[in-house]
């Protein structure tokens, strides 16, 4: 397949995909789901636990707050997530090559 058959029916699926994988939190995010849990929920707590120690850059309510506002809504907007901002539940639903994608990205560097 080359770069011109994506166009112009898939580009926009492409488009979200890549924008979906292009912050390093979201990856976090589905590398959680896809290889540290057995099951497909989580808590958010367990979920900023897990990203503080990965990224030490930031501190936990930095997290938190961008859990919330940005990676989980946009995350849920796309079908890879369900969140409950009241119980503070995430049900994951991945994407069925999220696997996939996300070690084609790491094997380039």
């Amino acid at each position: 397949m080359s770069l011109q058959d994506c166009y112009p029916n898939k580009a926009p699926a492409i488009n979200d995909l890549l924008d979906t994988l292009s912050h390093h939190v979201r990856r976090e995010i589905i590398h959680y789901f896809e290889d540290c849990l057995e099951e497909d929920t989580a808590e958010v707590a367990e979920l900023v636990t897990y990203i503080e120690k990965r990224v030490p850059d930031q501190c936990r309510k930095q997290v938190r707050v961008q859990l919330h506002h940005t990676h989980l809504p946009k995350l849920t907007s796309r079908g890879w997530v369900d969140y409950d901002r009241e119980a503070e539940q995430i049900q994951y639903h991945g994407h069925e090559n999220a696997e996939f994608f996300a070690g084609e990205i790491y094997d380039m560097f």
